[in-house]
């Protein structure tokens, strides 16, 4: 009995582990806290919701797509159509689909030589996974985030116009900044909620572990965040079984996507980043050695 308690509890630390820095608010900004303090801090919040919507509202991505999102709405509104309840429902699953799509054959690019190029997709994910805890590269950053949105509604405008519609780009509006909108705000609801050493819900604590996963234990596979969008993974075999996952062989250089921890890349992303994302020297240096510091930043 004494042995599953221990089993459980121990469990219980790994799960916990991948989220031991936050951040909170106050007047100076965004300061990285130790994990004693926010433990103290998320106790103290009944349900933990407000703390996660505090951080939520510090995203300009966040702000920036729940304003067109309302005004959408109200646009939508307006010129009401069937078909809108139906685009919108196809919106939401091509979110769905365009969140594995991107976070697999893009943000999982192969590195690229280029030192431009690698810290492009340093900001945009490299660094999410050399950094987990860095509450500054927790969100889809909004010069990603809006080209895409924007290409989606050009590409689903011409499919519509070519399909004979004659309100392709109504159609086409309403489709990804209701449906792919409102999926994609709940991909960066449940992917900080992944990171963080909170009170889970429901389905969040599946999301935990699955993401857990991906960071900890194979960045090649289960790419995908939001609940429901599991079975892509396993569609496109890429899932990772969690009820097996001590048999599944943890990838070398786990933290920096299959590089050595010292490629030069690597170093140059980090150095050119590090006010922009509160790096200190310490952090900068363990990275470099490719220590698994990060339990306090103090």
């Amino acid at each position: 009995m004494a042995s599953l308690e221990s089993n459980k509890i121990r469990r219980s630390v790994i799960l916990l582990q991948p989220a031991l820095l936050y951040f909170q608010t106050n007047q100076s900004g965004a300061t990285p806290l130790s994990i004693a303090n926010i433990q103290t801090q998320v106790k103290s919040d009944d349900r933990a919701l407000r703390f996660r919507f505090s951080l939520l509202w510090q995203h300009l991505a966040i702000k920036v797509l729940l304003g067109v999102l309302v005004l959408t709405i109200l646009f939508a509104v307006t010129r009401w159509q069937a078909i809108f309840a139906a685009l919108i429902v196809v919106g939401f699953f091509g979110q769905m689909l365009t969140e594995y799509l991107i976070h697999r054959f893009i943000f999982h690019l192969k590195p690229p030589q280029n030192q431009f190029y690698f810290n492009v997709l340093y900001l945009a994910h490299y660094g999410h996974h050399d950094f987990p805890n860095n509450g500054r590269m927790l969100f889809v950053p909004i010069w990603f985030v809006l080209p895409v949105m924007t290409g989606g509604v050009v590409l689903y405008g011409l499919n519509f116009a070519l399909l004979g519609f004659a309100n392709a780009f109504d159609m086409a509006v309403v489709t990804v900044f209701i449906g792919h909108v409102i999926a994609f705000l709940g991909y960066e609801w449940y992917h900080m909620t992944a990171h963080l050493n909170i009170r889970k819900f429901g389905v969040e604590k599946r999301v935990t572990r699955l993401h857990i996963l991906h960071h900890f234990k194979d960045y090649t596979q289960s790419y995908h965040v939001s609940f429901g969008g599991e079975m892509i993974d396993q569609v496109m075999r890429t899932a990772i079984d969690v009820e097996n996952r001590a048999n599944h062989a943890k990838k070398e250089f786990i933290r920096t996507i299959g590089l050595d921890p010292a490629d030069p890349r690597l170093v140059a992303a980090r150095r050119t980043f590090a006010d922009e994302f509160g790096l200190s020297e310490v952090e900068i240096k363990a990275a470099e050695r490719g220590s698994k510091l990060g339990i306090s930043n103090q």
